[in-house]
Order: C-alpha cells, then sequence, then structure tokens
C-alpha cells in the first residue's frame, strides 16, 4: 500500500498565497521560512507515522515547486516519492488527478 496526494490544483481561494506557490506548499501556522510547514508536510508525515515507504503526489499548478523540494521531503520523512503529472489541473478537476493516478490505485492507497 502507498500514499497518494492530490496536489495539482490551482488554489484559486488562497490568493495571494498561491499566486507562487501550489495551494499543498502553502504554509499553515505561525511559523514562516524553513521551519514552515505546509499541508504537504502534514499529509507526509502522517503517512510516513504509519509506516507508508511510497507516496504518489498527483502535481499540475506551480509543480516545479514540488519537485524543487522533492528530495528534501524524502530525507526528512523517509519516503520514496513519485511525482506524476496532471497537466490539465488547471482546467479539470481533482477526478482527472485520481485519474492521472490510476497505476498507483492497483496496490492499494491511501487517498489525501
Amino acid at each position: 500500500m502507498i500514499g497518494l496526494v492530490l496536489a495539482a490544483g490551482a488554489g484559486r481561494r488562497l490568493r495571494p498565497y498561491t499566486d507562487t506557490l501550489p495551494k499543498a506548499l502553502v504554509p499553515v501556522g505561525a511559523e514562516d521560512g524553513p521551519e514552515a510547514v505546509s499541508v504537504l508536510d502534514l499529509t507526509l508525515g502522517n503517512f510516513a507515522e504509519i509506516g507508508l515507504t511510497e507516496v504518489a503526489v498527483i502535481v499540475g499548478y506551480r509543480k516545479e515547486a514540488v519537485y524543487a523540494r522533492k528530495a528534501e521531503f524524502e530525507e526528512k520523512y523517509g519516503l520514496k516519492l513519485t511525482l506524476i503529472d496532471n497537466d490539465k489541473a488547471e482546467e479539470w478537476n481533482n477526478a482527472y488527478s485520481l485519474w492521472c493516478g490510476r497505476d498507483a490505485l492497483k496496490d492499494g492507497v491511501i487517498l489525501a
């Protein structure tokens, strides 16, 4: 079983925070800077805590920011991340993101 994260959407309702970041990387809480925690941090931390070792993340809007932090997340949480592109993320919805990750479903997933 692996973790599957749908993180491709633009997060328009979170603007201006999502003008430069995907919503999964927007800091939550009072911290800012390198200690800031994002929704993706919380999700990956929870997956690691329950013993998952592999996570697929569907990325789209501002995906380069997730790609840039992939190695950091893998080291921080002890997970192997696979990033899957949804090139229609700004046009289509979560159902298409799930379709993009359909190959991961065959082994069973915990969806976030």
